[in-house]
């Protein structure tokens, strides 16, 4: 059969025929990827594509097998989103309640709130989060880059470990925030100046048991990092609250204190469940590392007991909205030593106490 047809000038033009058999040497223009050409006179080599020819086939044809998703190109991670997670936004549950506690307890007397107080409040709280949350993801990268994994309660944001942000951000987003925190102290000091020094002495005393906690003395290694954290959720929050409320005399009642750095000291000692192995190899001598995790589960659990009966009998029975929090707790303290399942027992737990403080603010806000 022939294999060629003459144009229109006479010349043949190789063409080939459907159903025709080429010679050993030829191959068609369009050839497979696996295939190698060489013409050196009349020779040809040929080889079968080899195993790690597979991306670089796949990318050329635009081509990606449902079942290799290696050669799919990963998508660059948002600095939007990892900026997102590094602030933790979440974790602000743990400081508002704690400022509106103090910035609203006025009003058990008729006092009236300032909206502004208020709001330079909320604003001072959001700063010192920033600060908290980025100062503790430096001070822990080498103990987070051990730990096998975070929880919401624990754990950081793992921005450092994961290579979402480098160190350089962190510190230059912790410069920021200590900027926030001064400009906010400032703001307020301006507009209530009789309450200036109360301010300056509350950001200085919040920083400085922020500096034992994680840096210096790192006593969140060495054993009471709890009680700075109890102090400063219990008495400096509540107080930077009352302070921006200029109506409101200060300091606060005894019991709003010893209630408020009560149940601080039972959420420190909650969240430090889930990583007391992680803590214990990284020499971190946290409440559950150093008691052992039943320990401080029970521990955690009859503080935050103690502070819901004060909450109830002296400020509000809503606090005893938090009780079917903590039976859940107590249900689910028998997953405690598998450590894949422990926090179905801490989650109830630790937003039992939070739960506490959250009616409080409520049944303050509401008279």
């Amino acid at each position: 059969m022939p294999l060629s047809e003459r144009t229109a000038n006479g010349r043949k033009a190789h063409q080939p025929v459907p159903g025709a058999l080429l010679p050993r040497n030829r191959l068609p223009p369009i050839c497979s990827s696996g295939f190698r050409v060489s013409l050196r006179g009349v020779g040809l080599s040929e080889r079968k594509p080899r195993e790690q020819d597979a991306p670089e086939i796949a990318a050329k044809h635009h081509l990606v097998s449902a079942d290799d998703r290696s050669v799919r190109p990963e998508r660059a991670p948002s600095r939007g989103r990892a900026w997102l997670r590094a602030l933790r936004p979440l974790a602000q549950g743990n400081l508002a309640p704690f400022l509106l506690v103090g910035a609203l307890e006025g009003r058990r007397f008729g006092l009236p709130v300032s909206p502004l107080g208020l709001a330079l409040a909320l604003l001072w709280g959001a700063a010192d989060h920033a600060v908290i949350v980025l100062a503790n993801d430096l001070a822990d990268e080498a103990a987070d880059r051990a730990s096998r994994g975070a929880t919401l309660l624990s754990g950081g944001s793992r921005v450092l470990v994961e290579g979402a942000l480098a160190r350089a951000d962190l510190e230059r987003g912790l410069r920021v925030a200590l900027a926030a925190l001064g400009a906010v102290t400032i703001a307020g000091a301006l507009a209530f100046p009789a309450r200036a020094a109360v301010l300056a002495s509350a950001s200085a005393a919040a920083l400085a048991l922020l500096y034992a906690y994680g840096s210096g003395p790192r006593l969140s290694y060495r054993g009471g990092g709890e009680w700075l954290q109890a102090l400063g959720v219990g008495a400096v929050l509540p107080t930077v609250g009352a302070a921006l409320e200029p109506a409101h005399a200060l300091p606060l009642e005894g019991v709003t204190y010893v209630a408020l750095v009560t149940l601080g000291l039972a959420g420190n000692v909650a969240t430090s469940i889930p990583d007391a192995e992680d803590d214990a190899a990284a020499g971190k001598r946290s409440p559950a590392a150093r008691y052992g995790v039943r320990r401080a589960f029970f521990l955690a659990l009859a503080l935050d007991l103690v502070a819901m009966a004060l909450v109830a009998i002296a400020r509000t029975p809503l606090a005893l909205l938090a009780i079917p929090l903590f039976a859940g707790a107590l249900v689910n303290a028998r997953f405690l030593e598998d450590r894949a399942r422990r926090v179905r027992a801490v989650y109830p737990l630790a937003f039992g106490g939070g739960a506490i403080v959250l009616a409080w603010a409520l049944a303050l806000a509401a008279l």
